[in-house]
This record gives C-alpha cells, structure tokens and sequence, in this order.
C-alpha cells in the first residue's frame, strides 16, 4: 500500500500525514535557503558602499576647493568688493552642501557622527558667506569645512 492510497476510508493514515509533513518542512527549508541565498547575492557590498561614500566626500571637498580664493578676494575686509566673485563664492558653498546632502545615505550609513560634523561646518561656512564676514573669518570656517570632509573621505 502507498503513502498517497487510503484503504476507502475517509481518515488519514499516519503514513500520509508524515509525507504530507516531510514535503511541507522540505519546501519550507528550500524556500529559507533560496531566500537567504538571493538576499545574499542581492545585497550591496559593504566595501564597495563605503568606497562610494568617500567618492562622495572628496567631491564635496573638490567642489568646495575654488570657493575661498574667490571668497578672499572679494570680501578681503567684510564688505564686498567683488560681486561677481563673492556669488561665485556662495554658488559653490551652497552647491558642495547640496552635493553632501544628496549623497547622505552612503556619508550617513558610513560615519554619522563625522557626517552630521561635516553637515554642521558647511551649514557654519555658508552661514558666515551669506552675510559678509571678512576673509580671515571664513577661512577659519573653511579650513574647518574641509578638515571635516577630509575625515569623512579618510584622506
């Protein structure tokens, strides 16, 4: 007699309760492993998700580079002498803090404590551009902009 015929009756064997119960744990572990193993496969590699993140930050700081030149010499004192390049000045300040908040999911999962200092120096920095401060002010801030980016790069 197999497993699958019943003698007429209409209960259960135990025979077929145990195959029934064998075939549902075999599909259970087989579902486990097959999830496992494209969750696995599928998830993103924790290396390459950091080398991405200090990709990141040196952008930031190489986007941010050309801003104190341009601050220096448009508002040496704390007024403005040169227009054109003190909105330059600010154009990068404010283009690098948005470059550092698109990319906040990788700097974030990778440092959070050194990302929300490196979000507060350049949120500091743009700060002190919007609202002339003079030149050795802003260097102090920008010096200290760019530390904050430098350990967020591991640079």
């Amino acid at each position: 007699m197999s497993a699958w015929q019943n003698d007429g009756d209409t209960e259960f064997t135990a025979r077929l309760v145990i195959v029934v119960g064998l075939i549902a744990l075999l599909a259970i572990v087989l579902g486990f492993a097959g999830g496992m193993f494209l969750g696995r496969s599928s998830s993103p590699d924790l290396a390459l998700l950091a080398a991405q993140a200090r990709a990141n930050a040196k952008a930031v700081s190489a986007e941010l580079a050309p801003a104190k030149p341009l601050y220096d010499g448009a508002v040496p004192t704390g007024t403005i002498e040169d227009a054109t390049a003190y909105a330059d000045a600010q154009a990068r300040i404010v283009s690098a803090r948005a470059r550092l908040a698109a990319a906040d999911t990788s700097l974030l999962a990778l440092a959070p404590g050194i990302y929300a200092r490196a979000v507060a120096a350049l949120d500091a920095l743009a700060q002190a551009a919007s609202t002339p401060v003079p030149a050795d002010t802003f260097d102090g801030l920008f010096d200290k902009a760019l530390e904050e980016l430098a350990i967020l790069s591991g640079a």
